[in-house]
């Protein structure tokens, strides 16, 4: 059976991930051998690492992930500094 590395995670809103890869940017200018950068479409905030998980059960974690958060309020994410 297939296996797919997951997690739990939040897509940051388009302004962040910009104000992320500008500051990434400046950062590869220094010598960082041991950073591994990554792709700024790719950049979320991960809440949970589930993971090897077998891909067939992927639906029952996005369903079961969905119902648990029925009717929470939204999360407000300040970042700053």
């Amino acid at each position: 059976m297939e296996q797919i590395r997951c997690f739990v995670a939040i897509e940051l809103p388009p302004e962040i991930r910009a104000e992320l890869s500008s500051v990434e940017e400046r950062l590869k200018g220094g010598q960082h051998p041991f950073v591994k950068w990554v792709d700024p479409g790719s950049i979320h905030l991960t809440l949970k690492f589930l993971g090897s998980v077998a891909s067939a059960i992927v639906p029952q974690i996005i369903e079961t992930v969905a119902e648990a958060a029925q009717g929470k309020p939204s999360l407000r994410l300040h970042i700053g500094g």
